[in-house]
């Protein structure tokens, strides 16, 4: 009987520690799975290792956005500083970075920005929610001919609920161009290359 009390003592032990361990391992590959989930930081050049050189890394595409901006974060930045929350009314909400597809000397030949803005010319702004997450993106393209009353832009956008979200289908209409028009004189947008 005592030999039968022990034995049931460190059965009880063994599959207790079964189980603890069963459990590390899989909050363990939770863990590992979140962490995979999680937005791709802007890519960066890295180096190749076995020859030293600098290697770009391929831009990755955020789900449910259109091909043609995919590594977008990559282009052109027209913020110096991350555009912070307008108290009030902010259609973007949230803190945001604005860019384009464009070379720094075709925006700014003179070191100064001129305008209009080329035709093909695409302008990116993402916002980030307090989470840090990419929450929206507002794409403005340039197509002659597309729109002779708003200089020719056309406009999308995108807005998900979390990070673990593809962006469903784009947002459009009148609706940002009557906003945009308050920047008709910097061709329709608002942020200016600094």
């Amino acid at each position: 009987m005592k030999y039968q009390h022990t034995y049931n003592t460190i059965s009880r032990c063994v599959l207790i520690f079964a189980v603890l361990s069963i459990c590390i391992i899989l909050a363990s590959c939770d863990e590992k799975i979140t962490l995979d989930l999680v937005e791709p930081e802007p890519t960066k050049d890295t180096t190749d290792n076995t020859t030293g050189e600098m290697m770009p890394v391929q831009p990755i595409a955020l789900p449910g956005l259109p091909a043609d901006i995919t590594g977008y974060n990559q282009w052109l930045k027209l913020n110096a500083e991350p555009i912070p929350p307008v108290a009030g009314s902010d259609p973007h909400r949230g803190t945001k970075d604005v860019y384009v597809n464009q070379e720094r000397d075709v925006l700014a030949p003179a070191g100064r920005q001129q305008y209009p803005y080329p035709d093909g010319s695409i302008v990116v702004k993402e916002s980030r929610s307090d989470a840090g997450f990419i929450r929206l993106v507002a794409i403005m393209r340039k197509k002659a001919g597309s729109n002779p009353g708003g200089n020719d832009w056309e406009y999308e956008e995108y807005i998900r609920r979390d990070a673990d979200s593809p962006f469903p289908g784009p947002l459009t209409g009148a609706f940002c161009q009557r906003c945009h028009s308050d920047a008709r004189d910097r061709d329709y947008v608002f942020t200016v290359l600094e």
